[in-house]
C-alpha cells in the first residue's frame, strides 16, 4: 500500500508507541523503568500488554534504532526496498530514515524488541563507526535474517540479559547493555555475510577516516527529504572543500576504500532513496526528481534507469503488482 507523502510521519522515542502499539485499557499499570542517559535506550517483550502491536503499523520513518527478535506472531513487514514474512526467529533490524510498515497476518506476539538512539552509542566512538556501517542498517540492507532454532535461543539468551540490566539499579548498567547490543549486532553481521550486501571495508587509516567523513556529509544532506524538501545542490568540490581535501585526492581515497568513486556513491543512494518514494509515496515522478535536484524528470527517469535497470514508472508499477 502506498501513502501520501503527507501521511508518513517520522516518529520519535517519544512518539512512536502510538502509532505502533494498540491502546490499553485505562488501568492501573506497573511503572515503567527508565534509562537515564547517555542518549535513549528502551528494551520491552513483544507480550506485554503495553506493547501488543497494532494490526497495520503504515509506512513511517524512525528517528532512531529498532533491533527486534520475533519469537511468536506472523507478519509483513518492510524495510526501506525491501519486504519479509516475519515469523519467528526472524531478526529484524530497523535504523533512522527507512520507510518501514507492518501488517500483522498471525496474533500471539512474542519476543522482544530494543530501541536506542546514535547518542546511546556516543561515548564509544568505534562502536558508533561500527553500528553506522552495519550492512543491515543501511537503505539497500537486508533488514531481516531468519535464525534457526539453536540461534533463537542464543540471541533471546541475550535479549534477556539486556532486560535483567535495564531493570535493574546497577551503576554499569548501561556499559553492559552496550556490551551485549554489539554482541548481538557483531553475531548478527557474522550470519549476514552470506546475503548480498555493499558496506564500506573497516580499515583503521587515515582513508578510512575521510570516507567516513565523506559518507557523514552527505548522509546528513539527504536528511532534508524526510520532510520533503530537496537536497542541497552540492557537488564533489563542495564536499572536498568541507574537508580541507583536494577533489582529486577525495575521489582516489574514496575509491580505494569503498572501491567506488564517491560520485557513483551519491548517485546510487541517490537511485535508492529514490526507489523508496516510489515505492510507499504517491509523489509524481516529476515531484521526486525535484528532490534531488534534477533539471528534469526525463533527465531523472535516464538515470534512474542507469542505477536500478528500470525506469521509475516501471519500476513502480511493478512495485505495485507484487504487493497487491
Amino acid at each position: 500500500m502506498k501513502y501520501n507523502h503527507k501521511d508518513i510521519p517520522t516518529y520519535t522515542t517519544g512518539t512512536f508507541k502510538e502509532g505502533y502499539f494498540r491502546p490499553i485499557a485505562d488501568v492501573v499499570s506497573q511503572p515503567e523503568h527508565s534509562y537515564t542517559g547517555p542518549g535513549h535506550f528502551e528494551i520491552h517483550r513483544r507480550d506485554d500488554y503495553r506493547y501488543q502491536c497494532r494490526e497495520v503499523v503504515p509506512a513511517n520513518r524512525l528517528e532512531f534504532f529498532m533491533v527486534n527478535l520475533i519469537t511468536g506472531g506472523e507478519g509483513i513487514k518492510s524495510f526501506g526496498l525491501h519486504e519479509y514474512y516475519a515469523k519467528r526467529g526472524t531478526l529484524c533490524f530497523e535504523s533512522p530514515g527507512k520507510i518501514t510498515s507492518w501488517q500483522a497476518k498471525a496474533d500471539n506476539h512474542a519476543g522482544y524488541f530494543c530501541i536506542f538512539d546514535a547518542e546511546f552509542f556516543q561515548q564509544d566512538q568505534l562502536a558508533s563507526e561500527l553500528i553506522a556501517n552495519y550492512p543491515f542498517f543501511q537503505v539497500d540492507g537486508i533488514g531481516a535474517i531468519q535464525l534457526t532454532e539453536d540461534e533463537i535461543q542464543y540471541f533471546n539468551g541475550f535479549f534477556q540479559e539486556i532486560e535483567k540490566e535495564y531493570l535493574s539499579d546497577s551503576l554499569f548498567k548501561a556499559d553492559i547493555m552496550r556490551a551485549f547490543l554489539i554482541i548481538i549486532m557483531k553475531k548478527a553481521q557474522s550470519l549476514y555475510s552470506t546475503c548480498p550486501h555493499s558496506s564500506i571495508q573497516d580499515n583503521s587509516n587515515a582513508g578510512l577516516r575521510l570516507t567516513k567523513a565523506f559518507t557523514k556529509l552527505f548522509d546528513r544532506d539527504f536528511n532534508s527529504v524526510k520532510s520533503f524538501q530537496p537536497i542541497p545542490p552540492r557537488n564533489l568540490d563542495d564536499y572536498a572543500a568541507q574537508l580541507n581535501v583536494s577533489k582529486n585526492h577525495l575521489i582516489d581515497t574514496v575509491k580505494s576504500v569503498a572501491g567506488k568513486p564517491p560520485g557513483v556513491l551519491m548517485n546510487e543512494r541517490i537511485a535508492k532513496e529514490a526507489a523508496q518514494l516510489l515505492i510507499h509515496t504517491e509523489l509524481s515522478i516529476a515531484e521526486i526528481s525535484y528532490l534531488f535536484n534534477f533539471e528534469s524528470q526525463s533527465y531523472f527517469s535516464r538515470f534512474y534507469k542507469r542505477y536500478m535497470d528500470i525506469s521509475p514508472s516501471l519500476y513502480r508499477e511493478r512495485e505495485k503488482q507484487i504487493m497487491l
